[in-house]
């Protein structure tokens, strides 16, 4: 009983504490890689249970949870007196995309964005979860963009790295 007492001891917890700082790049995922394997993890329960009942469920959130996210880009860029402009849209987006390895590619009326690698991807991969990780990216850039500017954008997921493409392309274009 006396070793149990000193497993909340502040003096061992604090070394454990500093040891995990060294540690955190190797053990702490990146908050999207956490989405993913929390998402997945959900998708697979649910459409394991209900089958295309429960597909249509999770495809529905995510269309809702991006709408949503969306709705609040074009709030923020309200209140700031902008223009609900693609260019306000990346100042706005409430995703850090810095986890990803992509290049855009203007074309005539639309932006195309080719990613090589993403951490959501990567996680749904790594925990063998990728076919419940397709709803989440076949669904989810269309759904923010209707939630941001329905009357003047559409996006098309035209492939994706959960599906197992080599990389995922999405299309952002003038409706």
């Amino acid at each position: 009983m006396a070793d149990e007492r000193k497993d909340f001891d502040l003096e061992v917890l604090g070394p454990a504490l500093g040891e995990r700082t060294e540690k955190k790049e190797r053990y702490i995922d990146a908050p999207l890689a956490m989405q993913a394997k929390l998402f997945t993890t959900m998708a697979k329960e649910v459409i394991e249970r209900f089958g295309d009942e429960g597909r249509e469920a999770v495809i529905a959130a995510v269309k809702r949870f991006g709408e949503e996210r969306g709705r609040r880009m074009a709030e923020r860029a309200a209140a700031e007196g902008r223009e609900n402009s693609f260019a306000s849209f990346l100042v706005l987006s409430d995703l850090d995309t810095g986890y990803h390895q992509m290049v855009p590619e203007a074309m005539e009326g639309a932006l195309k964005v080719t990613i090589s690698h993403c951490p959501f991807a990567a996680a749904c991969a790594e925990w063998g979860l990728s076919e419940y990780g397709k709803y989440f990216c076949q669904e989810i850039d269309a759904a923010i963009m209707r939630g941001y500017n329905p009357e003047r954008y559409e996006t098309a997921c035209e492939r994706n790295l959960t599906e197992g493409a080599e990389t995922c392309v999405i299309v952002y274009k003038f409706k």
